[in-house]
């Protein structure tokens, strides 16, 4: 797997042979491409990151920081220290529920969750990013799941554009006005 564009073009990233499943390289592509305004600058979460394939996706297009949370973070640790990441990079090595708890008093601009898609895991991080609020009026929230789950379905939030690529759906979210 290698990184699409920006500093670390073409750069391949290690990736696990069990447990992991990377996001497929257009659907990345889709995902940076509509984000691409807010790249830039932006704190990232990387949750259920893997191989860190999207945090250090976001990083090598402009992003400041990335908190990547993942509870066996081999492979991610490996993909930061070859790519010299360790000044941009937070690593929590803990489930995602008390890995959002540690950041409570932090907000983030963007927020990848990908968790294993025989799980709906997506819509308790949504609630615990809500509840810590870890989320910007302007934060965009960037869910993917198997096209067999219902999606997200947490009412502080609003889908604002959803893609579907083969199985995989992307639902990008952002908190409702209050």
């Amino acid at each position: 797997m290698k990184i699409l564009t920006g500093s670390y073009k073409g750069k391949q990233l290690k990736v696990s042979k069990t447990g992991i499943r990377p996001t497929k390289a257009i659907v990345r592509s889709a995902i940076f491409n509509i984000l691409r305004e807010k790249i830039n600058d932006a704190s990232i979460i990387d949750i259920f990151a893997g191989t860190g394939a999207m945090g250090i996706e976001a990083l090598s297009r402009g992003a400041r920081f990335c908190i990547f949370i993942e509870k066996n973070p081999a492979t991610l640790l490996k993909n930061i220290k070859a790519l010299n990441l360790n000044d941009r990079t937070r690593v929590i090595k803990l489930d995602f529920r008390p890995g959002l708890k540690k950041l409570r008093g932090m907000q983030f601009d963007i927020v990848f969750i990908d968790p294993p898609y025989k799980t709906e895991y997506f819509n308790e991080t949504l609630k615990l990013l809500y509840f810590y609020r870890l989320l910007k009026e302007e934060s965009i929230v960037v869910v993917e799941y198997s096209h067999f789950n219902s999606g997200p379905t947490i009412e502080e939030y609003e889908i604002i554009k959803e893609k579907k690529y083969g199985d995989t759906i992307i639902s990008f979210l952002k908190l409702k006005r209050s």
